[in-house]
């Protein structure tokens, strides 16, 4: 079996997958991130508690594991002293600390630096959370870990990380595919905290001193990358086509064998990163906080999510305003006074015509898609996919994976493994 873990935002998974590419066990735990005065974090032994829960619902199965892929957040991380030791907890990457780093590069270098990193300048990026740590007191760090890498470091030891999550740190050159130190020297640090980067697919350490995850020791393990990039792999996207990840946010992702013109994507809110493996790019769109717009909404009409697409499946969608835009960011929204089915109805409309923003604004910095395939938390969602159908120029299929970024994560374990050389000759998967 292939082992892939995927640590997202509102869940940590777990899925086995065999020589054939079929999920044949899968569990999954909430991760660990509590908000306080303001802020969303979480401990490292927490994290670290959670793997060991999901890896333990696994069972027996767990020893015939040969190789492990693990993908995730990027940007959320944690500090290490010289001894490995978490020296504050993991700030997730929607956090809203770091505004003075920000402004101080801003400051510094301007509008070239959203050019050579791929993004605008935000306190979601790596720099800014590390830059504010620094501003608080934080003393003696050696080393930056995020998600994933602290991942592999409880289960071999090793310090590494992958170009995907690399390219979401702030001080990455995404064309060039290098660090750039003089990023985080202005914030007071060094580019010298981050790991060595290596390939999606590489051995990046074996499971030792981890008999608390029940592996076999031994058997390597790699860093998969970014959980969106990851998904594509685990859910069949190929380069001709267009991936939709839904679930605590909703990302439009293509690849690109070349770098795009950096001004028209920034201009049209297009992002770009590096994608795993290190060869190619990818242009990524973010849409919406999609699942916090949902679960908060379904808290607050009082229903299940299934419920509430049963509901809307017939209904009529009546115009939501600003809900999305204010419960994506945690603000208490006014719901039209109608019946659920056609509020739910509403948000499904109002997310997915960002969806279709989005893709337009791919298109023009990476060229059309041939379908659009559809996975994550969201894919289940019936009535969304047939708006999202009705919408949008191409195809839009569902993945058939049940896990997309775990099940992607699997794969490249078994170009670790030697199964197979590269993710892309991975058996293929089914869409519907």
């Amino acid at each position: 079996m292939l082992l892939g873990i995927d640590i997202g935002t509102s869940r940590t998974k777990a899925v086995l997958v065999d020589a054939d590419g079929r999920e044949v066990a899968g569990a999954a735990v909430p991760t660990p991130f509590a908000t306080h005065d303001g802020m969303v974090d979480m401990d490292a032994d927490a994290l670290r508690r959670a793997l060991r829960t999901v890896l333990g619902e696994l069972g027996d199965r767990r020893e015939q594991v040969v190789a492990v892929g693990v993908a995730g957040m990027a940007e959320s991380g944690a500090p290490l002293d010289a001894a490995g030791r978490a020296l504050a907890p993991v700030i997730a990457w929607h956090d809203g600390r770091g505004q003075a780093a920000v402004a101080e590069l801003e400051h510094r270098f301007g509008e070239d630096l959203a050019l050579r990193i791929g993004q605008p300048v935000r306190t979601v990026l790596t720099v800014a959370k590390v830059g504010w740590l620094v501003d608080h007191g934080i003393t003696g760090m050696v080393r930056w870990l995020g998600v994933p890498e602290l991942a592999l470091h409880a289960l071999t030891g090793v310090e590494a990380t992958e170009f995907s999550l690399a390219a979401r740190s702030g001080c990455y050159d995404v064309a060039a595919r290098d660090w750039m130190p003089e990023v985080p020297n202005v914030l007071g640090f060094s580019a010298g905290v981050f790991p060595e980067v290596l390939a999606a697919g590489a051995v990046m350490g074996r499971i030792s001193g981890a008999a608390w995850s029940g592996l076999p020791d031994g058997a390597p393990v790699t860093i998969a990358g970014h959980d969106h990039l990851v998904g594509m792999a685990g859910a069949g996207v190929g380069r001709r086509e267009a991936a939709n990840s839904v679930g605590t946010a909703e990302t439009l992702v293509v690849r690109t064998e070349a770098v795009p013109d950096m001004a028209l994507l920034l201009a049209e809110r297009v992002r770009l990163t590096v994608y795993p493996g290190g060869r190619e790019w990818a242009a990524l769109f973010g849409a919406a906080r999609a699942g916090l717009v949902l679960e908060a909404a379904a808290t607050a009409l009082g229903l299940s999510l299934q419920d509430l697409d049963r509901l809307a499946a017939d209904a009529t969608p009546v115009d939501v305003g600003g809900a999305v835009d204010d419960l994506s960011h945690g603000v208490p929204a006014s719901l039209p006074d109608a019946p659920p089915g056609e509020v739910w109805a509403g948000l499904l409309q109002a997310l997915t015509a960002r969806t279709v923003d989005g893709y337009t604004r791919l298109t023009k910095v990476a060229g059309p898609s041939e379908r659009l395939i559809v996975f994550g938390g969201g894919s289940a969602s019936a009535p969304w996919l047939r708006v999202k159908a009705a919408a949008l120029p191409v195809p839009v299929v569902r993945s058939g994976a049940r896990s997309a970024v775990a099940r992607g994560a699997a794969l490249h374990a078994g170009v670790a493994a030697g199964w197979w050389p590269s993710v892309d000759d991975a058996p293929v998967h089914s869409w519907s």
